[in-house]
């Protein structure tokens, strides 16, 4: 028994508690593939049984864009040859009206307009998110702790005026058992470590494009809603990541890996050591 991820829109307050009417699904079964509701804050222990999608690929060449149409428009290629590339590789571009007016005003052939409006790849709207949660248990005690002090980890991502807000209560992580959840290292004989991965995966909305600067952080606070509520007391250990949000591409997936080490001497303390985030588009 515990509780799912509550997604809310601005008027509404993060849920916290564990629900001990809902049931998790058997171990193994596959979760939903559907973009989550279009909220601002994300319970991520919600996104429990989700995996990510496997990668596909349209053709061993990366698709072409506005840029490299133009190019070989310039450089003379045939207007059928243009065509039939953009039909094989498809196009990663912007196929608003604006755009196909720039193209048509550069001198690039009707037909080849055309080719870029009907195969162009969908705009993103939404990407794969996949949160790693490791716990390494250093504590002298038989069992890990599963109990953390500054107890919310969270990540905001930037969306035009808005942000997403991505966050979960490391105690419910320490105490559930989830479907993606292993030790991943129990190689040193001589140090009495555990290291514990619990992985979280959904596609989230995301809408608008360009230059990022996500954030991910602890807290004691599990109210944080915006990156102006952030304390003034977590804001130095706030780690920054840039990503570029393509309006087009093949992937649309970005990992968040976060390594959390239990105090040697204080087995309820478990100190953010480090994390990483990065996301693939082509």
């Amino acid at each position: 028994m515990r509780n799912v991820w509550s997604i809310i829109g601005l008027a509404f307050l993060l849920s916290w508690g564990v629900t001990a009417a809902q049931k998790a699904s058997p171990a193994g079964a596959s979760g939903t593939q559907n973009v989550l509701e279009d909220g601002l804050i994300f319970n991520i222990v919600e996104w429990d049984g989700e995996k990510l999608p496997p990668i596909y690929e349209r053709s061993d060449q990366l698709p072409l864009t506005l840029a490299d149409v133009k190019k070989l428009s310039d450089h003379k290629f045939g207007t059928a040859a243009i065509v039939k590339m953009i039909q094989e590789r498809r196009c990663a571009c912007d196929a608003s009206v604006d755009a196909l007016v720039e193209l048509k005003v550069a001198g690039v052939p009707e037909e080849v307009v055309q080719a870029v409006s009907l195969h162009s790849l969908p705009p993103n709207r939404s990407l794969r998110l996949a949160i790693s949660v490791d716990f390494e248990g250093l504590g002298g005690g038989k069992d890990i702790s599963n109990q953390a002090r500054r107890g919310y980890i969270y990540l905001i991502v930037p969306d035009g005026k808005r942000e997403r807000v991505f966050s979960g209560n490391l105690n419910t992580i320490l105490a559930g058992k989830w479907r993606d959840d292993t030790l991943v290292d129990r190689t040193d004989l001589l140090l009495p470590k555990k290291v514990r991965r619990v992985v979280f995966t959904a596609n989230v909305p995301l809408k608008t494009y360009g230059e990022k600067e996500a954030l991910v952080f602890v807290s004691t606070k599990p109210d944080i809603y915006t990156s102006a509520d952030i304390p003034a007391a977590d804001r130095a250990g706030v780690k920054r990541y840039k990503i570029a949000y393509p309006e087009s591409s093949l992937l649309q997936i970005c990992s968040l890996n976060v390594l959390f080490r239990q105090d040697q001497m204080l087995p309820d303390t478990w100190h953010f050591v480090r994390s990483h985030f990065e996301c693939e588009w082509d």
